[in-house]
C-alpha cells in the first residue's frame, strides 16, 4: 500500500480540458506514459455494470439528457465524451487499459443502497493483479468491504464543504471522521479546501491513517497539500 503516498494521482486520468475527456481511456493512457497512479469514479448501471463516470447525469460531458443510473453498458455506446471518438468506458475496459502498469484508486459512487454495486466491483476486482484500493464518502459502502472483503484497501472520503447527503448533525458527523467506526480506513481522503482540521491531524499523527488530499489545481494547492498531508490528488496545473 506504499503507493498511496509515493506519488501524485491523477484526478480522472491526466485529463486536459475537452480535448483528453477526464474519466476516458485516453485520459488513463496519459496518466500511465507518465507514471501517476488513476483516481477513477464509477456508479452502476440499470444492467448491474459498472461504469467509469463522475456525474449523475450525462449533459455535461456528453451534450445529451440522460441519468447514468438508468444506462446500460449497450446504450453508452451512444455517447461520446465531449466533441472526442472517446466513451464512457467501463471499470472492466479501464482496468484492461492499466493493467497493473500503475495503481488505481477508485471511487465508490453510491448514495443509496449498499450492496449490488460493491458486489458487482468485487467481482470485477477478484482476478485483477494490478495494484488498487476502494474509496467513497459513504461509510456504509467501506463497511461492506470490511466485512466482505477486508484484504482491499479502503479510503474514508470526506469534506466540511458543500457535502449535505443528509441530516446536519449526520453531516457533521460525517466530516469529522465520526463514522471511522464503520469504515475503518485504512487511509483519510480530505479536501484540501477543508484543511488543515483537527479530526484529520488525529487520525493521521496519534492513529498514523495516511492522509491524502483532493483535489490541487494549482501550485499554492499543492504547497498547502504538501505541507498537510502524505500525498495528493490533482488535476493537470
Amino acid at each position: 500500500m506504499d503507493w498511496i503516498t509515493a506519488r501524485p494521482i491523477a484526478h480522472r486520468g491526466l485529463h486536459q480540458g475537452k480535448t483528453v475527456p477526464e474519466n476516458s481511456l485516453l485520459a488513463f493512457d496519459a496518466a500511465i506514459a507518465q507514471g501517476f497512479p488513476i483516481e477513477m469514479d464509477i456508479q452502476l448501471l440499470a444492467d448491474g455494470e459498472l461504469a467509469v463516470f463522475h456525474d449523475k447525469t450525462l449533459d455535461r460531458l456528453t451534450g445529451q439528457p440522460g441519468i447514468i443510473h438508468h444506462q446500460t453498458l449497450a446504450s453508452l455506446k451512444h455517447y461520446r465524451l465531449y466533441d472526442t471518438d472517446e466513451r464512457i468506458p467501463s471499470l472492466a475496459e479501464a482496468l484492461d487499459v492499466i493493467d497493473g502498469r500503475v495503481p488505481a484508486l477508485i471511487e465508490i459512487k453510491n448514495e443509496g443502497r449498499v450492496g449490488a454495486l460493491e458486489r458487482a466491483l468485487l467481482k470485477t476486482l477478484t482476478h485483477y493483479q494490478g495494484e488498487f484500493a476502494v474509496q467513497s464518502f459513504n461509510p456504509l459502502s467501506l463497511q461492506w468491504f470490511k466485512h466482505h472483503a477486508p484484504h482491499i484497501q479502503r479510503g474514508q472520503l470526506s469534506s466540511a464543504i458543500g457535502w449535505e447527503p443528509a441530516p446536519r448533525h449526520l453531516a457533521l458527523a460525517h466530516s469529522n471522521l465520526l463514522f471511522n467506526w464503520a469504515s475503518q480506513p485504512h487511509f483519510i481522503a480530505y479536501d484540501l479546501r477543508s484543511l488543515p482540521k483537527l479530526s484529520t491531524t488525529v487520525a493521521k499523527c496519534a492513529f498514523h491513517i495516511p492522509l491524502i488530499t483532493w483535489t490541487v489545481r494549482s501550485p499554492s494547492d499543492q504547497a498547502k497539500a504538501q505541507s498537510c498531508a502524505d500525498n495528493y490528488i490533482f488535476d493537470p496545473f
